[in-house]
């Protein structure tokens, strides 16, 4: 794959990544808060907001790993979701975590 293939993959991945992001935030939230069901895990004192993405992102990390060792679906989600998954839920891990700003 040359660079301009790895570029054109790359915005396939993340457009699909955002519209996939786009529906499944308005499934979980409605209108509201993004992280609603991401903050259950706190409300339930399992784990920080943070912290439960962070155990959805070893989950499918798992999964590409079953993928990778054995060519196929896993269940019902493919190679790609997996992927998608993931770039979607480090989004969500950068916008938990409070940080210093570069004002």
């Amino acid at each position: 794959m040359n660079t301009a293939q790895l570029l054109a993959l790359h915005d396939k991945i993340t457009t699909e990544a955002k519209n996939i992001l786009t529906i499944k935030v308005r499934n979980y939230s409605g209108e509201g808060d993004a992280y609603t069901n991401f903050r259950r895990v706190e409300d339930l004192q399992i784990c920080s907001v943070p912290t439960g993405i962070l155990a959805r992102i070893s989950d499918k990390l798992g999964r590409l790993i079953t993928h990778c060792n054995h060519d196929g679906l896993v269940g019902d989600e493919s190679f790609d979701d997996s992927i998608i998954d993931i770039i979607n839920y480090l989004v969500f891990l950068q916008g938990s975590v409070p940080r210093e700003t570069d004002d």
